[in-house]
């Protein structure tokens, strides 16, 4: 008589797990219910800003919109587009100085044996914490005298501000590229510059992009430097336009929410286009060959 074997229907694959029901516990609840009141945090605002933006009569309360685009019939107005432009150009200055200094800064401390290392880096360290505000009247007092109160050296200013946050991010990626590479380069009889641009540069592009979406963002939110540091109104950032939209006696809070979001935009595009880099991590693969 044939007989068959049947697999029970609990059967895995080999090497698969069975998923075990998660277990509901208090820790749990408590992580879950904290995470979610923070989120709400985030997400009302934004909310808000978006509800407000073809609300009629925008408020600073949470409500059902009263459909118009009025609002960005006067975001977009020429003075507010030559504002956003204003805020690229500082912001690009700022980004490009601030990263490209501070990956070479990163590239000697990571890779080169300089005297009092271990002090330089936690004065660096601490230079990142310290807020520009506190130095501003002496700043403002030395580009005074040498005729700087204009956008390029307030955005080349805003730019030096980011540099010791940025060594350090800059620093861990370059930390990982194997020194068997530079090696390998310096036999090849490569320079120092060739071996930082063809060598390393090309293993730390997903730090050069985090470093660089942070000195973007430390430039393109940045109010007080430029409101103080830039005599030319016309040359003034989005920030302070948006802040023209206060009046003393009243607030147009759907222009602020309607100009807030072409503000941001931007900032996300950065983030999506650097998001392949974050994706992508160290191609290492067949480097040492």
């Amino acid at each position: 008589m044939q007989t068959t074997s049947v697999e029970p229907a609990s059967s895995l694959p080999l090497g698969q797990k069975r998923n075990k029901p998660s277990k509901i516990t208090a820790e749990r609840i408590i992580s879950n219910s904290s995470a979610l009141v923070l989120a709400a945090f985030f997400a009302l605002p934004m909310l808000w800003m978006v509800l407000a933006s073809v609300d009629h009569s925008a408020s600073n309360q949470l409500k059902a919109p009263d459909l118009t685009a009025e609002h960005y019939w006067v975001a977009f107005q020429a003075d507010n587009l030559v504002a956003l432009g204003n805020s690229l150009l500082i912001s690009v200055v700022a980004t490009v100085i601030g990263t490209a200094a501070a990956f070479v800064a990163a590239y000697v401390f990571s890779k080169h044996n300089i005297p009092f290392k271990n002090p330089l880096l936690l004065t660096i360290l601490f230079l990142s914490g310290v807020p520009i505000s506190i130095l501003i009247v002496p700043v403002y007092k030395m580009f005074a005298a040498l005729g700087w109160l204009s956008i390029i050296p307030t955005g080349i200013l805003l730019g030096v501000t980011a540099i010791p946050f940025q060594i350090y991010q800059l620093k861990n990626f370059i930390d990982a590229v194997p020194p068997e590479l530079e090696e390998a380069a310096a036999l090849e009889q490569a320079s120092t510059l060739q071996i930082l641009f063809r060598v390393v540069l090309p293993l730390t592009k997903p730090g050069l992009a985090s470093s660089a979406i942070f000195g973007f963002v430390n430039a393109w939110g940045n109010f007080l430097m430029p409101v103080v540091l830039i005599n030319s109104l016309a040359n003034q950032p989005a920030p302070v336009h948006l802040f023209g939209f206060m009046g003393s006696n009243s607030i147009d809070y759907g222009a602020i929410a309607a100009y807030s979001i072409i503000y941001s935009l931007p900032v996300i595009v950065l983030f999506l286009g650097m998001s392949r880099q974050f994706k992508a991590g160290f191609s290492l693969g067949g480097a040492v060959k």
